[in-house]
């Protein structure tokens, strides 16, 4: 009976003492982390002089018309310049034809695209091919086991398609040639 009591009864269970105490610890060190950052942007500001910004735009492959959304544009880097058209298609023909002589990986051909022909991160090309973040960083890894759509959907920007390619790399040379 005396159970039935104290399960009924409106009072709140008390803290156990160590966590009240880690918690207000927590909260303190956080309160000195968020004051010191303070401190350190209002100094930053102080001594920091106005700089006029100019960006150059990014250079990029025409786009064809089923690419309606125009991202946001992010460079990679910021010492990587911007290509012109041909150094593009250059750039595009060698990653190619490194891929095809099995020097490189789809995904590590995917990234050096991405990154050195158009200077997109990764968020901005998500946006620019319409698939996820997750997905495009998994198949730059060269981890999972992705659709031939949704591949051809990474490498849209570039007007590459998956298809089929001869196994022997003398037969391959020998094409290529031609």
């Amino acid at each position: 009976m005396k159970m039935k009591d104290l399960l009924d009864s409106a009072q709140p269970m008390k803290k156990h003492k160590s966590k009240s105490k880690k918690n207000e610890l927590k909260k303190k060190k956080q309160e000195k982390l968020e004051a010191k950052k303070q401190a350190k942007t209002k100094k930053e500001v102080k001594a920091k002089k106005p700089v006029e910004v100019t960006k150059k735009p990014a250079k990029v492959l025409p786009e064809d018309s089923s690419t309606t959304s125009n991202p946001i544009r992010q460079r990679a880097s910021k010492s990587l310049e911007p290509m012109t058209n041909e150094e593009q298609l250059i750039a595009i023909n060698q990653i190619i034809k490194r891929l095809l002589m099995n020097e490189i990986t789809q995904g590590m051909a995917l990234r050096e695209l991405r990154v050195s022909v158009l200077g997109l991160r990764q968020d901005a090309y998500t946006k620019l091919t319409g698939v996820s973040r997750k997905t495009l960083s998994e198949i730059e890894n060269d981890k999972g086991n992705y659709t031939t759509e949704i591949i051809n959907k990474v490498f849209k920007p570039f007007e590459i398609k998956v298809g089929l390619v001869p196994t022997s790399s003398q037969l391959l040379a020998a094409i290529m040639a031609n």
